[in-house]
């Protein structure tokens, strides 16, 4: 049975994210995973540090993974829910499930910071986005009425997009039955008219929508506020003109003036 996992430290955006992902999980008839990582605290005395009980720490982490999963069982009573506890690096441990698990996405919150801390810190989620081998749905805090009817997909038209390497989007858009709008934002930078006015995706010919913006991210975000759409998708690819659009940084730009979820897709 195919997953959808959700990382969560009890943090009001990973809890955020939980409920966005067990939405996410009913509506695509998927398992939700929860992932919870956690350090040994340290505690300073008068003889030095010391280690609290790894599994007093434990137990504590499980019992509230169980109020949690709870309260998700009550918005969704059908839905198939397991909690797994581990400790590590959050990248490497998310990974080694997407590796041995089928994970549809991984769902992760995205908590409200100050403009400076955002470029210099950035977020799990943001550092994620592109960088496993599974799409990355980044959740806003604040974004608490979870839904997903349509999806704005940010592509650049002087780079071809080829139907394998959109396959696992498919599905998910024909699964989720959500609706497909595809943007290309135009900057002052742009020297080349587009030469990709449309895609085909799910055997359906979609129309390639342009908006001049003075930035990719500001004319995405701007875009998906003016026509109320639920989720935002990128593309991260490497090594590519595509790339440059979609690199690391900008898709973080994008997760964070967003108020809806982003998705990231790895190439």
């Amino acid at each position: 049975m195919q997953t959808i996992l959700t990382t969560t430290d009890f943090t009001p955006s990973s809890l955020n994210a939980c409920h966005y992902a067990a939405m996410l999980a009913g509506k695509l008839k998927c398992k939700l995973t929860i992932l919870n990582l956690f350090d040994i605290p340290l505690v300073h005395s008068n003889s030095g540090l010391f280690f609290m009980s790894f599994q007093s720490t434990k137990k504590d982490h499980g019992d509230q993974l169980k109020k949690l999963e709870a309260a998700l069982h009550k918005q969704h009573p059908k839905l198939k829910i397991e909690s797994v506890i581990t400790t590590g690096s959050l990248k490497n441990e998310v990974q080694n499930f997407v590796d041995a698990h089928q994970i549809k996405a991984v769902v992760m919150g995205l908590g409200t910071k100050t403009k400076l801390n955002r470029y210099l810190y950035g977020s799990h989620s943001t550092d994620l986005a592109g960088k496993i081998m599974a799409p990355v749905i980044i959740v806003p805090e604040k974004y608490t009425n979870h839904y997903l009817r349509s999806i704005l997909v940010g592509v650049d038209n002087n780079q071809k997009l080829y139907h394998a390497k959109l396959e696992h989007f498919e599905i998910f858009v024909k699964e989720s039955k959500a609706k497909l709008r595809l943007l290309h934002v135009r900057t002052e930078e742009e020297i080349f008219k587009p030469v990709q006015l449309e895609l085909i995706i799910n055997h359906k010919t979609q129309k390639i929508v342009t908006r001049d913006a003075k930035t990719v991210q500001m004319g995405i975000v701007e875009y998906a506020n003016d026509y109320a759409f639920d989720m935002i998708v990128v593309v991260s690819k490497k090594h590519t003109a595509f790339y440059e659009m979609f690199s690391e940084t900008n898709t973080k730009q994008i997760a964070f003036a967003s108020n809806i979820p982003v998705m990231a897709l790895h190439d």
